[in-house]
């Protein structure tokens, strides 16, 4: 029993190990690249870029809401049972 165990684990790995694999194409070689800029050069234009630019995500601002908690909760609940009704593949 031990040994099916043992070459399961194997065969598991084997294939996690292939799925993770990265493609060869993923490879780009910069050996031979010629920059246009200095390193200062790079530097002070992003010091100049505009903070809002280099941001990776987008901030939401808050916005009064007319309704109060009750309403939006009664309003989720209707759309809900709505659905139900409405889609036959939803839960069966």
């Amino acid at each position: 029993m031990n040994a099916k165990q043992l070459i399961a684990a194997v065969a598991v790995f084997v294939t996690a190990g292939v799925a993770f694999a990265a493609d060869a194409s993923e490879y780009v070689d910069f050996n031979g690249f010629q920059s246009t800029k200095t390193r200062t050069e790079v530097r002070a234009a992003l010091q100049q870029a505009p903070v809002a630019q280099n941001k990776e995500y987008v901030e939401f601002t808050n916005v009064a809401s007319t309704k109060s908690r009750e309403e939006v909760l009664k309003e989720a609940v209707q759309a809900t049972r709505s659905l139900r009704t409405e889609n036959t593949y939803f839960g069966g």
